[in-house]
């Protein structure tokens, strides 16, 4: 991948961006005002529209060539040809199965799984919070997370729903009003039609994106709901209908993607909306305590 010498995206000492598409959104400050109409085109239907030819990119941006050529540069590249290149090569990365990852991954010797994971656990975690842009979002999503006038909807994919359930948990103990999408593709439908401008939708979304999450994310955007967007650094298209995005970083030593960076940040979002809430929060948790001991009595009685 040839790219601009005075630039390596992905370098410790700059950037830790994995795809084009995290690195647009972390240097999108320091873009100028036309600059960023082409990074909002881009991202808007990400990454395909960057797979056009740089006229058409430049026509939907509204801006001119020299305009694009100029964007590209920013991002570490010499050219639009180096910028496509690396774009297809995401395109790729992004659809990986699990039958080729098998073929990369899936050789390690067992004496080296654990090392291998402490490494890669390290650079998931590591990546996920080098964001410059993670305190903002962050904020973001925590005032939506402990605003009480908001209803709170969790969804996931076929692993993500775990984390989705995780973090919905969380939110149980800390307020009211929270509640799981349900699984199926008619579940789903239902339950997102019920979505209103006073409600947020958490959404997890990760490679080998699920259709079904994603066509949630679509109608909870045309209902009114907010929609947050937990993702990794390809992007789900979920992301084109997403108020906030969240991006962590999937790095495993096995075939399957880790969700330790995305668990990571609804413990830190859980962490905030603790401070948030105060002692609202704490009179939750301990409304929910009191009702687990009278609970855990009424059973224990019974057994007598």
């Amino acid at each position: 991948m040839r790219k601009n010498p005075d630039f390596v995206m992905g370098d410790p000492a700059q950037h830790t961006s994995e795809t084009i598409g995290e690195e647009v959104r972390e240097r999108l400050g320091e873009m100028t005002p036309s600059e960023r109409r082409v990074a909002r085109a881009l991202l808007a239907t990400y990454p395909t529209a960057g797979l056009e030819s740089l006229p058409q990119l430049a026509e939907g941006a509204g801006v001119t060539g020299p305009t694009v050529l100029r964007f590209v540069r920013k991002i570490g590249f010499e050219g639009y040809p180096d910028f496509q290149r690396s774009l297809r090569e995401e395109v790729q990365a992004r659809t990986e199965g699990l039958p080729s990852l098998y073929k990369t991954k899936g050789a390690t010797q067992d004496d080296e799984v654990v090392l291998r994971s402490q490494q890669a656990f390290t650079r998931a975690l590591d990546a996920t919070f080098a964001s410059s842009s993670l305190e903002h979002d962050l904020a973001c999503v925590v005032a939506l997370l402990s605003d009480p006038k908001r209803r709170l909807w969790f969804v996931g994919g076929r692993f993500s729903q775990l984390v989705a359930s995780y973090l919905c948990m969380q939110m149980r103990f800390l307020r009211q009003g929270c509640a799981m999408v349900g699984e199926t593709p008619e579940q789903r439908m239902l339950d997102t039609l019920e979505l209103t401008r006073r409600d947020v939708l958490c959404l997890f979304d990760f490679r080998r994106y699920q259709p079904d999450t994603i066509a949630t994310a679509r109608l909870a955007a045309e209902q009114g709901a907010v929609v947050v967007v937990f993702t990794d650094p390809w992007l789900s298209p979920a992301v084109e209908s997403a108020r906030h995005v969240l991006i962590s970083h999937a790095d495993s030593a096995s075939p399957f993607d880790s969700m330790l960076g995305a668990f990571a940040l609804t413990e830190v979002l859980a962490a905030k909306v603790v401070v948030a809430l105060g002692d609202t929060g704490r009179a939750h948790v301990a409304e929910i305590e009191a009702v687990h001991e009278r609970v855990a009595g009424f059973v224990q009685g019974g057994a007598r």
